[in-house]
């Protein structure tokens, strides 16, 4: 019987089958994707270590193909045609398309801006949402990054994600304080992802923007996994503390008919 290569050393072959100039494009992907606003060439270039007329090159081509856009300042910035192919990765079960109507319905029910947001690295992402009926509302940019130990939709998503999963993330997790509010600790914060296994929806009690809360529940696919989170954010006048538990109820079931569009509990 043939001895099984490591799996580290079969992985380190591939580096000869490696297409430069595809590897540059997605380092650039990368990077923008980490500076939502845009960058220009050269600090692009100065933070990958390529050449100017290389980086040149690759954005010129990226532009021509739709994913990137020039800001006016000649910065550059990923286009929304790569988030498109992101969607579409979810093939048949675009969880886009599913989940509109009930993000309005969310919003016409609660009042508040309804968002829609997956999982990104360690990270959340916005992808969607529902402006709120209000004159005075929130809205976020899509493409937005959202914390995870901060925010209802990161903790409705890790606290459903699969053991070893959970435990890298928690391991590379920097606990960015931004008020007195904010959850800074690992304990504490597997304390609350526990609370919001039991209530089955999570919530933001002004940790990142004093003042403003967040009820965030998690959809999951047919396999049960939590591949998105729905939520509504408003001030804390409106979106009481004293009444979490009834919106995440709400929050909730609006999740699950999500969820069930994308198969969950049917296999």
């Amino acid at each position: 019987m043939t001895e099984q290569k490591p799996v580290a050393k079969q992985e380190k072959s591939h580096e000869r089958y490696h297409i430069p100039n595809l590897k540059r494009a997605l380092e650039v992907f990368e990077l923008l994707a980490k500076n939502p606003n845009g960058l220009s060439l050269p600090k692009i270039a100065s933070t990958t270590g390529y050449s100017k007329n290389s980086i040149f090159r690759i954005i010129c081509t990226l532009q021509d193909c739709g994913y990137i856009k020039r800001n006016a300042d000649r910065t550059v910035r990923i286009s929304r045609k790569l988030a498109a192919l992101g969607y579409a990765s979810f093939g048949e079960s675009n969880i886009v398309e599913k989940s509109m109507d009930v993000l309005r319905q969310m919003r016409d029910n609660l009042g508040e801006t309804a968002m829609l947001g997956t999982m990104l690295e360690d990270e959340c992402v916005l992808i969607e949402q529902a402006p709120g009926r209000f004159p005075f509302k929130f809205l976020g940019e899509v493409g937005m990054r959202i914390c995870l130990n901060a925010s209802a939709p990161g903790k409705a998503i890790m606290a459903y994600l699969p053991k070893d999963e959970q435990e890298t993330k928690l391991a590379r997790m920097k606990f960015v304080q931004f008020n007195k509010n904010t959850i800074n600790n690992l304990s504490d914060y597997l304390r609350e992802l526990v609370g919001v296994k039991e209530k089955g929806y999570a919530v933001d009690n002004g940790e990142e923007i004093d003042g403003v809360n967040c009820v965030g529940a998690p959809v999951f696919d047919a396999h049960g996994y939590p591949v998105a989170s729905i939520w509504i954010t408003g001030p804390g006048k409106r979106v009481r503390a004293s009444d979490f538990d009834k919106i995440g109820t709400i929050v909730r079931n609006y999740a699950n008919v999500i969820s069930g569009r994308l198969g969950y509990g049917l296999i």
